[in-house]
């Protein structure tokens, strides 16, 4: 099983990014083996709303709006697992220098942790340093 890191996933949605090797892998794993977390939502509807924000000022309401409703199409693709207690508890037992990496990012790695799942990102050097997940970049 593989949880899917918000660089991966917003690579994946952004095909501007050119990143065909991961859309294949994407496309080619088995959708039920596929998943994101709670967090990972989190952070594309905070970049979404940003830049409808944005859009709202250089072009229509309704682009802004479909724009968005595209978003949520595009993530209903992956199955979304939640924040639990266990995976809080992973994430408290990090070193304060280890969260230094990133809140959101040490939370995606204890999310994975807390279900024993491979964690693809392409901040494989990041990830490494939190040292409690397996982690594939999808990629290279």
């Amino acid at each position: 099983m593989y949880l899917l890191d918000t660089s991966i996933v917003s690579n994946y949605l952004d095909r501007r990014r050119n990143f065909p090797q991961l859309v294949e892998q994407i496309l080619s794993t088995p959708p039920e083996q596929i998943f994101i977390s709670i967090i990972t939502v989190e952070e594309i509807i905070q970049r979404a709303l940003s830049s409808i924000q944005k859009m709202r000022q250089k072009s229509s309401i309704t682009d802004a709006y479909r724009y968005f409703e595209e978003l949520f199409a595009a993530l209903h693709y992956f199955q979304i697992l939640p924040y639990t207690s266990k995976a809080e508890e992973i994430y408290q037992s990090l070193s304060a220098k280890v969260k230094r990496i990133g809140t959101q990012d040490c939370r995606i790695a204890a999310v994975a942790c807390s279900k024993g799942y491979i964690l693809v990102t392409p901040n494989v050097a990041d990830f490494e340093k939190i040292g409690t997940v397996q982690i594939e970049d999808w990629t290279q």
